[in-house]
């Protein structure tokens, strides 16, 4: 499961859980924690080409490939949030 919003993995390695919160405090099973809380978007002005820029920038500094750059890219406009 991925956030619907961003594409990062609803939770790290298994364990760690990375959803955002509803506005009743419960996990959302779409959003992560980055885009999501209290049952709203953290921008909810943000435009899919700023998300494109924001999810390359977290890969560049997180030292991925260039390959998973570009599939991050390639499936943003597919996930819920910019359909």
């Amino acid at each position: 499961k991925q956030c619907q919003s961003c594409g990062m993995p609803l939770f790290a390695k298994k364990t760690v859980d990375c959803r955002g919160l509803e506005k009743d405090g419960s996990k959302s099973n779409k959003w992560c924690q980055l885009c999501y809380a209290d049952g709203a978007f953290i921008e909810p002005d943000c435009t899919l080409n700023q998300m494109r820029t924001i999810v390359d920038d977290a890969l560049k500094q997180n030292g991925s490939a260039r390959i998973m750059r570009w599939m991050a890219q390639k499936q943003l406009p597919r996930l819920e949030r910019w359909k």
